[in-house]
């Protein structure tokens, strides 16, 4: 019968497929198999029916009554045994005896009396959810019932205690329960180990342990596995093992070794070692106390970018007349013009950064892939005299950053690090997943959701906690005057943010930074890096350019040096305007267009309107405050870029013969 039963097609029947029993149902079954009397287990309202190979003899017909209702099995009996059977669902244990029930023998001729018992059973919630039946021939007589009975309770007794030991401390356990042998391999689990992890039981039986231990923690890991061997082990062990998902949880183990099998039993602290959740009340300070300089640093980027943009283009004019012979002796001056636009440039691109308006290329990358490639600059930036210690997560989850940026943000920490560490001492890269739980009581918290933590530690003098309260403020800096800007920190804090993610700060006098990143997770693919193709000549050949721009002086400069480069230029400066030329002086071979013009309708706004018109119209974005990202339509479409203000007119031309070369 036990080869029926794994054979049956239990898909149909209340109980469903047989890999989807709970616990206690298979444990009472395993049980009535080894029954010597006929027995069934009868499990769930619908009284389903699964018995041993004596029952066959008390079923009428020629089959088995596997996935058969009991009541339907039972029908000419019922109204005897009926009310037995609705006590047991109560939860009361009997043995019928001073009500024997006659049946006809049909299989092996002749009547018998027997006499029923029925033990409830109860399922892993530890509510009844069916019963044992065990059914008794009393025909022999007195003495031969007398020993039956004592078998059947004696019977009933071994059940109990089984589903009792199971369902309490085993199954029923809120803390993880292993079992793992001398060479740390993983003998067996509880289900609590599954709700935690979500590994199941057959997925991780026979493997070694360390591999879902945390690279940082398996050293320690071992040494506290030789100590309990050797009886000399800790009373507590905390440890982080890797979810199924990726993330990391963090349990508190205690444990004890029988000679061969190590036992140990873990709770999951992982909400108390929760660092994004611990600095909430500091994260949303700071955010509230930040929202007021965002907006006041994006508005003066704004109005700077323009004419910084025209100052760097009026130089690089005054520039060229001078290498023509045009102008004499003033190259000095216009060095120093250049390289004090460059520095304006900088500090513009800084404080866009800190606003969260700064516009942004993400992707879908795989962070240790990129903090590899950028480990060359990093070194240089950090000095001869720096080390630096890589604790980089196995399987980082992917995120959705904007490389240039990111690589931006660890330069200013690290050379913060460096100069905190008066150019000696240790800097520590970690990245690692995690998983926040429990929900924000602020819209402006740590959100649930996975995230993958990017952290920059130095062992530096460290900050006081009412420095730490100003960090990201932009211009606030603790470094002597002339030596910073202050505006590195507050770049990091504006692109972590734009970038969805949190970011803030630990430390103490003496005690060294930790900077903590948070970014969330991304679920695409990574893509494959593009090919970008290089332009094969370095002036125009006479294309068509639509520029629409409504800073005159910067629309004037832009014009002028497009038309020297050989292209054939028609300007606008506004939307209005700008549709009227692409109607009535088209085609052109390249419309460029400011995202930001005047009465009402942006740039975006151009270029949807001219695509509607002409599909393939190539047009290039420039802006130096956006607000509002590009719509997926429009940024991923086919001939379509993205120039940020300040820029050189240079870049200008080749993103120009870019895009007029595809």
């Amino acid at each position: 019968m036990a080869a029926q039963i794994a054979q049956f097609d239990w898909h149909d029947t209340p109980l469903g497929a047989l890999p989807h029993w709970q616990a206690p149902l298979r444990t009472a079954v395993d049980m009535m198999l080894l029954s010597p009397f006929p027995s069934a287990v009868v499990w769930g309202a619908e009284m389903t029916v699964v018995h041993n190979d004596p029952y066959l003899a008390l079923i009428e017909g020629d089959g088995h009554g596997l996935g058969q209702a009991f009541d339907t099995l039972w029908a000419t009996a019922w109204e005897n045994i009926g009310p037995w059977v609705f006590e047991a669902f109560n939860g009361g244990a009997n043995f019928v005896e001073n009500q024997p029930v006659r049946l006809v023998r049909k299989r092996i001729g002749g009547q018998a009396c027997f006499v029923f018992s029925y033990t409830p059973l109860r399922d892993e919630d530890h509510e009844v959810a069916g019963f044992m039946h065990t059914v008794i021939d009393t025909s022999a007589g007195v003495d031969a019932h007398d020993k039956w009975r004592e078998q059947a309770l004696a019977f009933e007794r071994q059940i109990e205690r089984v589903l009792a030991d199971r369902d309490q401390i085993w199954q029923l356990s809120r803390d993880a329960m292993i079992v793992v042998t001398r060479d740390l391999l993983l003998q067996a689990v509880n289900p609590t180990w599954q709700r935690v992890l979500g590994w199941t039981e057959d997925e991780v039986r026979g493997t070694a342990i360390l591999e879902l231990v945390h690279p940082a923690d398996r050293a320690e890991v071992e040494v506290a596995v030789m100590e309990f061997v050797h009886h000399r082990g800790l009373e507590q062990l905390e440890t982080r093992l890797r979810h199924k998902d990726g993330h990391y949880r963090t349990l508190r183990w205690t444990a004890t070794f029988d000679g061969t099998l190590l036992t140990a039993v873990g709770r999951d602290v992982s909400q108390d070692q929760d660092d994004a959740l611990r600095q909430l009340d500091n994260l949303v300070r700071a955010s509230q106390r930040l929202d007021a300089v965002s907006h006041v640093a994006g508005g003066m980027a704004h109005e700077l970018n323009n004419l910084l943009s025209g100052i760097s283009g009026s130089l690089e004019l005054m520039q060229r007349r001078m290498e023509q012979g045009r102008l004499e002796q003033i190259d000095r001056y216009v060095s120093m013009a250049n390289d004090s636009v460059s520095k304006a440039m900088s500090l513009t691109h800084h404080l866009l950064a800190f606003s969260r308006h700064q516009p942004l290329s993400p992707k879908p990358l795989d962070i240790n892939r990129e903090l590899n490639a950028m480990e060359p600059l990093l070194r240089q930036v950090l000095g001869a005299e720096m080390r630096v210690n890589w604790e980089l997560d196995v399987l980082p989850w992917t995120v959705c950053l904007d490389v240039a940026q990111l690589e931006n943000a660890l330069l200013n920490l690290l050379a913060n690090a460096r100069e905190a560490c008066l150019g000696r001492g240790l800097v520590t890269l970690r990245t690692i997943n995690t998983r926040v739980q429990a929900p924000s009581s602020d819209k402006r918290g740590v959100a649930p959701g996975d995230y993958v933590a990017l952290y920059v530690c130095d062992d530096g003098h460290g900050m006081p906690e009412i420095d730490l309260a100003r960090a990201f403020e932009p211009f606030f800096t603790t470094k002597p005057m002339g030596h910073g800007a202050g505006l590195g920190l507050a770049m990091v804090y504006g692109f972590v943010g734009q970038s969805g993610g949190h970011v803030w700060l630990e430390s103490e006098p003496d005690q060294g930074m930790k900077v903590c990143m948070l970014f969330p997770r991304c679920l695409e693919h990574i893509p494959q890096p593009p090919q970008q193709p290089v332009p094969s000549v370095l002036r125009a050949n006479g294309q068509r350019v639509l520029l629409v721009d409504d800073e005159e002086n910067l629309r004037l400069v832009m014009k002028e040096y497009l038309q020297e480069r050989g292209f054939d230029v028609c300007d606008a400066d506004d939307a209005r305007s700008a549709l009227e030329r692409f109607r009535h002086h088209g085609p052109f071979d390249l419309v460029i267009t400011d995202i930001g013009l005047p009465g009402g309708f942006s740039g975006r706004q151009v270029a949807r309107a001219m695509r509607m018109a002409r599909p393939e119209q190539k047009i290039l974005l420039i802006t130096g405050f956006n607000d509002q990202p590009l719509e997926p339509q429009l940024a991923n479409a086919p001939g379509t870029a993205l120039l940020l203000k300040p820029f050189a007119l240079s870049s200008l031309m080749n993103q120009a013969l870019l895009m007029l070369g595809e």
